[in-house]
């Protein structure tokens, strides 16, 4: 499996905005090819986006969506986001 994080920096006082693009990017995201899990959340200035893929292929596919999300955000970003994909180490649900 594969983790791929995404960081999009935000302007501030923004949280109600990105919650309802969250929530439109995790229901496409969920029905995309090898899609495991996504977890997505604000931390201080920054809107963050975990999703785990079942191959790396599947992981790097996903690079139109985030160009759609950073779209969508356009008015709500500081600044260009950033994406790794890593090995993912340990993956539990329970």
């Amino acid at each position: 499996m594969y983790t791929r994080r995404t960081t999009f920096p935000m302007k501030p006082n923004n949280e109600d905005q990105v919650a309802a693009i969250a929530n439109k990017y995790q229901n496409l995201l969920h029905d995309l090819p090898g899609h495991v899990g996504t977890v997505m959340f604000v931390d201080g200035d920054n809107f963050m986006s975990i999703t785990t893929w079942d191959t790396q292929e599947h992981a790097e596919a996903v690079g139109a969506t985030r160009d759609d999300a950073q779209r969508d955000l356009a008015d709500l970003l500081a600044g260009a986001p950033s994406t790794t994909i890593v090995e993912t180490v340990v993956h539990d649900v329970g």
